[in-house]
């Protein structure tokens, strides 16, 4: 079970609880499409959610024991729900700044729109400071694909990778659009590599629907750790096991374990990162795939050592 999916389910579930007084566990779990004892599990999170703070009172209230015993639900002191929304500006400003983001990547969603004019009306002549800049591509580009997406048919693009002075012309099932660090990107399945990829927005140079039709694969990765998909120059370490640290701090693309030793892949966007962590890792490293980097770095290696031999005037 993902994360993300309970999350939802448990926004859906409060209000659909409160509303269902001394409910099954059993009607719960056919309504939602999970096993009951999910929906158990679910309820012991719910028992620690609800005003912000977590003070006496703040939280709702289930009798856990009636559920698992009695396997009825219920819901009290999520009254709270039915009461209008108070927001303090910071809070205001995040969801401004979030729906702006929003009509920047969706082509000018009309309910986007309409949210964001009604909620810097309620602001007024109060000034957020703070702007939206997003590299989200030519416009047109994002409709293509949100058409796309809606009627699941295959893309052909016009894409300049990163470190590529060529582009490429790939044909993906674009799944969905997102915004990682200021970049949107569409992240879909690619046949010709049989794996998913994420591409850059500001990158395609054109595209265009095709009349192929396809259907929603399974896998499509959760997190946003993909958005070095698109580049083009990978990097093998061989590394001692007291450098394995280095998998979990940066992105990796592959890893193997050995009896003495590791092998780590990463995605290259710039050399002298490569080079740069090469320095870091120092004698953990005993093998580098790309000569040149291992060559740059011994030559940095050398130039700084030189400086400290050097006793000054």
């Amino acid at each position: 079970m993902k994360s993300s999916e309970q999350l939802t389910r448990l926004l859906k579930l409060v209000p659909y609880l409160q509303q269902h007084q001394g409910i099954s566990v059993g009607e719960v779990a056919q309504h939602f499409g999970v096993a009951p004892r999910q929906v158990v599990s679910d309820i012991e999170v719910l028992q620690f959610c609800g005003l912000p703070e977590g003070f006496h009172g703040d939280l709702f209230e289930v009798d856990i024991d009636e559920v698992r015993d009695a396997g009825h639900i219920f819901f009290r002191n999520a009254d709270v729900l039915a009461r209008p929304m108070r927001m303090r500006l910071e809070e205001a400003t995040s969801l401004l700044v979030a729906l702006e983001v929003v009509v920047e990547t969706s082509g000018g969603s009309e309910a986007a729109l309409s949210a964001l004019a009604k909620l810097r009306d309620v602001l007024g002549g109060v000034d957020p400071a703070v702007s939206v800049a997003v590299a989200a591509g030519a416009p047109e580009h994002r409709q293509v694909l949100q058409a796309a997406i809606d009627a699941r048919r295959v893309v052909e693009m016009t894409y300049l990778g990163s470190g590529r002075r060529s582009a490429s012309r790939p044909e993906v099932e674009p799944m969905r659009l997102r915004v990682v660090d200021g970049f949107a990107y569409v992240d879909a399945w690619t046949p010709a590599r049989s794996d998913w990829r994420s591409y850059r927005l500001d990158r395609i140079e054109a595209l265009h629907i095709t009349d192929a039709t396809f259907t929603p694969r399974e896998g499509l990765p959760e997190n946003a750790t993909s958005w070095f998909d698109d580049v083009a120059q990978r990097l093998e370490l061989e590394l001692t096991p007291d450098a394995d640290w280095v998998a979990e701090y940066y992105p990796v693309t592959h890893r193997h374990a050995g009896a003495d030793h590791i092998w780590v892949t990463f995605p290259v966007a710039s050399p002298q990162w490569a080079v740069s962590l090469l320095l870091r890792l120092g004698d953990s490293v005993t093998g580098v795939s790309d000569g040149n980097v291992a060559q740059a770095a011994a030559g940095e290696a050398r130039a700084a050592l030189a400086h400290y031999a050097d006793p000054p005037d």
